[in-house]
């Protein structure tokens, strides 16, 4: 198979399609997209940059590309649930993107307002084994989803046969102690590290830090010091409503690294079509109060450690359960297209070697990890032992859970363009945003969201799917403008 490229300097710097038809791949991506005869990819992977073998054995993928070999071409996906890739086989034409709302505007589809998109990917992210993991569309056809899996699509016969797998796990070793684990991480690391400073790179990406008082950023900065992380970026909140600090900036500092401080607030927030676009959810909109001055930015984040570093840790959970699965919790899965306009590449540190849970899980229950235990329910062993063996001290984290998420639902674009025209589209579909309350919307909101769980009419409408077509179809109209 041939690929044919052209870059587009007006869609968002990561985003790419393709469309495979006769024998051919024709990819149209974004400014900062890598590639070369036969490949395309925005992101690293722990392997060689020259040799491209992203598509076979690798222990890490970070971002989302494509690998042509004679008559096959496979699609990857990040180690971790914070991609996704989507594709759909449309009159004639396979066609797969990094981003929904760029394979709606190619494929000419439409979103289904009536259809639950928030609801049915939270179940993909939080249940890896739900199928089918398809969404519908007005013209009754299917778009299907691809999260952490390879999909690799033969034509070399009269019908295209299409192939999933989970490849990650060969490239894997088994960890019998502790000191194995740490060993696997600081490797990964390093390879990482070459492939983001190999010189045949056409653009650099500076790597940076997410980092609060918690277990998994600290540990996941320490884990991710290979890399030369020089900026790190931490959210306090504090005032009437968020009575915590949440702040890692002396842990940053210990670590050698400058901070980048922000305080939350619902003002701060921006690029709610973005986040919106990705899950139809507000979890995200967190990520969008800093400034990503860098042209581009890899960025390490602890998400999923609360599973890979306690609640999977269990027997229970490794018999029963894919380490993918968080119950309930879907954060970071909302920025699937806000990176791809920001130049954002999320590195998920606790998911590096997570397909040897069971291996974790006896690590973790070992007698070797005693003197890292603080008992109660906030209690991880591994992470404690990264960041106390690198002298942090141990009552500068993991002492009680706290979050960084917004702590209200946002309903709110900053945007009066984007305001008003949510307002038509939500009344189109019968529905409306709640009151504005001016600067006591919050708390009003607060106070409303605990009388619901008693009182059912005093509860927030629930707009998440709406919100997801909305997004999704603006961003699609206003980003994605196909070449003729």
């Amino acid at each position: 198979m041939k690929l044919q490229r052209r870059q587009l300097g007006n869609w968002p710097k990561l985003s790419w399609l393709a469309r495979i038809s006769d024998s051919q791949v024709s990819v149209l991506h974004g400014r900062r997209v890598e590639c070369s005869d036969d490949w395309v990819f925005e992101g690293t992977w722990a392997g060689s940059f020259k040799q491209a073998e992203f598509d076979r054995s690798v222990a890490a993928i970070v971002g989302t590309g494509l690998r042509v070999r004679d008559s096959k071409v496979t699609f990857v996906c990040s180690t971790s649930p914070l991609d996704r890739l989507f594709y759909v086989e449309r009159c004639g034409e396979f066609l797969v993107s990094n981003s929904l709302a760029c394979l709606l505007a190619a494929s000419r589809l439409r979103l289904d307002p009536a259809f639950a998109y928030s609801k049915t990917l939270s179940r993909m992210l939080v249940d890896h084994r739900h199928t089918p993991k398809t969404l519908a569309t007005v013209e009754g056809e299917e778009i299907h989803v691809l999260i952490h899996e390879q999909l690799t699509c033969d034509f070399s016969g009269k019908e295209v046969k299409t192939t999933l797998r989970e490849p990650y796990g060969s490239s894997i070793p088994d960890f019998a102690t502790f000191e194995d684990y740490r060993q696997f991480l600081r490797t990964t690391m390093l390879a990482i590290r070459d492939n983001l400073e190999d010189s045949q790179r056409r653009f650099p990406i500076t790597p940076v830090a997410t980092i609060s008082k918690g277990y998994d950023s600290p540990a996941s900065m320490v884990v991710a010091e290979p890399l030369g992380i020089q900026t790190a970026l931490t959210i306090s909140r504090v005032g009437i409503f968020y009575q915590h600090d949440d702040s890692g900036t002396e842990i940053a500092k210990t670590l050698g690294s400058q901070v980048t401080s922000v305080k939350s607030k619902v003002s701060h927030y921006r690029d709610y079509p973005l986040v919106w676009a990705g899950l139809g959810q507000y979890f995200d909109l967190n990520m969008t109060m800093f400034d990503y001055s860098h042209d581009l930015t890899l960025l390490t984040v602890g998400t999923h450690g609360d599973v890979v570093w306690q609640k999977g840790l269990t027997e229970e959970f490794v018999a029963t359960h894919h380490f993918l699965d968080r119950g309930g919790d879907t954060s970071g899965c909302g920025l699937t297209e806000w990176r791809l306009h920001k130049g954002v590449f999320l590195a998920c540190i606790p998911c590096l070697g997570a397909v040897k849970l069971d291996c974790l899980r006896l690590i973790n229950g070992s007698s070797s990890m005693d003197p890292w235990r603080v008992g109660g329910k906030y209690d991880r062993p591994i992470p404690r032992r990264i960041v106390e063996q690198r002298g942090i001290d141990r009552e500068a984290f993991g002492n009680r859970k706290m979050a960084t998420l917004p702590g209200c639902r946002m309903f709110y674009p900053s945007d009066p363009d984007q305001l008003r025209d949510l307002n038509v589209f939500l009344c189109q579909h019968g529905q409306r945003l709640p009151r504005r309350f001016g600067f006591l919307r919050a708390p009003i909101h607060i106070l409303r969201t605990k009388l619901g769980r008693h009182v059912s009419r005093s509860q927030l409408p629930n707009l998440e799917d709406l919100f997801f077509v909305w997004a999704n179809n603006r961003v699609a109209s206003g980003s994605y403008e196909l070449p003729n």
